[in-house]
């Protein structure tokens, strides 16, 4: 479900089933497999609109900090997770996280529920909408 795009970027939850409500994805409109392949363009924009949405997705969530993290083995398609962390959802503190990931895409934990993606997505959506430059 996407949230917000500039052109460049574009910012979607994670997809059914999510790990958790606020986990968002940070892709490449242009189709780069890493950092490395960024153009000029790409590159000078890129920690800018990382920041922007990982305070989104904090404020959003009610967060203290969020988690960024790139793999890039999923699908040959730059993408960061952004995620958010939770003091009281210890499953979201460190790597952690990825057992949470993993439970949730095995089916022995429940994912995120779709009125909470919902309501993550609203929030960051206008969050990253009034934000100006």
């Amino acid at each position: 479900m996407t949230a917000w795009t500039d052109g460049m970027w574009l910012v979607r939850h994670h997809a059914h089933p999510a790990p958790l409500a606020g986990w968002f994805l940070l892709d490449s409109v242009r189709c780069v497999r890493n950092a490395a392949d960024f153009s000029d363009a790409e590159a000078a924009s890129f920690g800018d609109t990382l920041r922007r949405v990982s305070r989104a997705v904090r404020e959003a969530c009610g967060v203290p900090r969020t988690y960024a993290i790139m793999f890039g083995e999923g699908a040959p398609h730059l993408h960061a997770h952004i995620i958010p962390r939770d003091p009281a959802v210890p499953a979201s503190c460190a790597w952690s996280v990825a057992d949470l990931y993993r439970d949730v895409e095995r089916g022995l934990r429940a994912p995120a529920s779709p009125k909470e993606v919902d309501a993550a997505v609203a929030r960051v959506r206008s969050l990253l909408a009034g934000d100006v430059r």
